[in-house]
């Protein structure tokens, strides 16, 4: 609970700030403390870019600029529903608008320029604005649900995005290692990951101050433990904005290491007081069970866990990069059961310590940390 309140202390850890900088040199600092081999993985984020949408003489100033080249495009502006392969009829050098969900903001932004789009509008499917950064070769913009409708109305009229490039910036991951108990470097690997940044305007408390808080206390644990296996705690930067940081380490493993890499916990918002929110997700990817959920079924019915764990096929986290590259993974948040809803403080100024529960990040921490101990004890 105290390094949870020091995260939240920092402020909002928004990907490149000085408050996620001073984040990850605190996971350094404490992770090298309890002996384990410690890296920091540097990686580029998309430029800081400003700009605004023109349609029918109205301009709209509360965009995101979420990838794309700076400049100025020109073209009609074509409803393209939720970015689908066959949602782009006459999108060819004009302005795709698309709307928030189904498939990943990348996707759609692929699609749009298979399809000949000069730019390309997400508009939320939600009240209020929409978060998120993909990679494109042209420009994409991301808008709220109530300017999204507005332009939606005057689809077929001329649209014009006019964007400007103002920084370049950096975000990084820590990655801690610590090898079985005879000292191989050829067992297999255990991945426990969470994401350190959280969105603007938000102390994140519970996203992903929690999950954060829980990995350092896991790695504490089991700082001494003689284990059969390797594990690597990652602490990954620009979850918020596009998963980058868990595709970066990822993607920075080596064909072996993935081919010894039998599993990924993944905790993201575990430690809710929301009152409903009485049950333990664990998302996969394809909603199937894996190594990771079905551990975690395993342990939680030795420990006795009071939570029900509830499968749901979800990505939206960083497990889907481990998922991706062939690794058993699993999201673990807090959702109320049936209607599977977040926190109402969820991205918004409320996350903050007042509204996380210590029995549930205990809860979180016997679970998952657990979990990896009966794992990396498996012979």
């Amino acid at each position: 609970m105290a390094d949870l309140q020091t995260l939240v202390d920092f402020g909002p850890r928004v990907a490149g700030s000085a408050a996620e900088q001073a984040t990850i040199a605190m996971i350094k600092e404490r992770m090298e403390s309890y002996g384990y081999d410690v890296v920091e993985q540097e990686f580029e984020l998309p430029a800081v870019m400003e700009g605004t949408v023109t349609i029918a003489g109205v301009t709209y100033d509360n965009t995101r600029i979420a990838g794309g080249p700076g400049g100025a495009i020109t073209g009609t502006l074509v409803e393209a529903g939720l970015g689908k392969q066959g949602d782009f009829a006459n999108a060819e050098g004009n302005i795709a608008l698309i709307q928030r969900g189904d498939i990943p903001f990348q996707e759609k932004v692929d699609n749009a320029v298979a399809a000949g789009a000069a730019g390309v509008i997400i508009y939320n499917n939600a009240p209020g604005g929409v978060n998120f950064s993909v990679q494109s070769d042209v420009p994409v913009v991301g808008v709220s649900n109530e300017d999204g409708l507005g332009m939606l109305a005057n689809a077929g009229q001329e649209a014009q995005l006019d964007i400007e490039v103002l920084a370049t910036q950096s975000s990084s991951n820590v990655i801690a290692t610590k090898l079985p108990a005879d000292g191989s470097t050829d067992a297999d690997i255990i991945h426990v990951s969470a994401h350190i940044d959280s969105v603007p305007g938000s102390p994140g408390a519970n996203d992903n101050g929690s999950g954060t808080a829980a990995a350092i206390e896991i790695a504490r644990v089991l700082q001494d433990a003689d284990l059969d296996k390797e594990i690597r705690f990652s602490f990954v930067g620009a979850e918020e904005i596009g998963l980058l940081g868990s595709k970066f380490f990822v993607d920075s493993l080596t064909d072996e290491e993935v081919a010894r890499s039998i599993a990924n916990f993944n905790m993201d918002m575990v430690a809710t007081a929301w009152e409903p929110a009485t049950a333990m997700y664990t998302n996969t990817l394809d909603g199937q069970h894996n190594l990771v959920t079905t551990t975690a079924n395993t342990v939680a019915e030795m420990l006795g866990t009071p939570s029900q764990l509830v499968l749901l096929e979800r990505g939206a986290s960083d497990h889907v990069n481990f998922h991706d590259a062939g690794i058993d993974a699993a999201n673990f948040i807090r959702r109320e059961p049936g209607t599977a809803n977040l926190e109402p403080y969820y991205h918004t100024p409320d996350d903050t310590m007042e509204h996380i529960s210590q029995e549930r990040l205990g809860e979180a921490i016997d679970l998952i940390g657990g979990s990896v101990y009966y794992l990396a004890r498996q012979q």
